[in-house]
């Protein structure tokens, strides 16, 4: 869950500050690296729960080149990741536009997300249905998005990701 208020926001990274791993800036290229190469890899999967896993790993690691690259540290921590990003307000205002926009254009916002929040949102659904796909029998499955749209949206979210300077 993202925090709300900017009280919320600075008690929950003072929390993940004990689990952020320090490490040399350069090794962002390596996460970056991992990530495609993950991605590249859920695209030729057959399974839709290791489709899913896959595209959620690269668009994590990508996320985490972001930490690595600005700030010099990872985290194993999903909710952690996206808080670090938040509180550092380390995606541009620019980026987290053309990320909202392309949402948009899929179907996947709802008008009242303010772009700031839709690009941590999508993270968070994104990491919803890979959980969905490796811990519920198909029967019990209430999956919104396909894997294959998944690897549509995670390739997009890393794209942009990757940009950053």
């Amino acid at each position: 869950m993202i925090p709300k208020t900017k009280q919320a926001m600075e008690n929950s990274y003072k929390r993940c500050e004990r689990d952020f791993v320090r490490i040399d800036s350069s090794l962002y290229r390596e996460y970056q690296q991992m990530a495609y190469e993950d991605l590249e890899s859920a695209t030729k999967e057959e399974s839709p729960r290791w489709v899913a896993t896959k595209a959620y790993q690269a668009l994590f690691l990508m996320c985490n080149s972001v930490l690595v690259r600005k700030l010099g540290f990872y985290s194993k921590d999903h909710n952690c990741i996206i808080t670090a990003l938040l509180f550092n307000e380390l995606i541009p205002k620019e980026t987290l536009e053309a990320i909202h926009k392309m949402l948009e254009k899929k179907d996947r916002l709802f008008a009242e997300i303010p772009a700031k929040e839709s690009f941590f949102e999508e993270i968070s659904q994104i990491r919803i249905s890979r959980n969905n796909y490796l811990y519920l029998p198909k029967t019990l499955r209430n999956i919104k998005t396909p894997a294959d749209r998944i690897i549509e949206e995670v390739r997009e979210l890393i794209r942009l990701l990757g940009e950053l300077q």
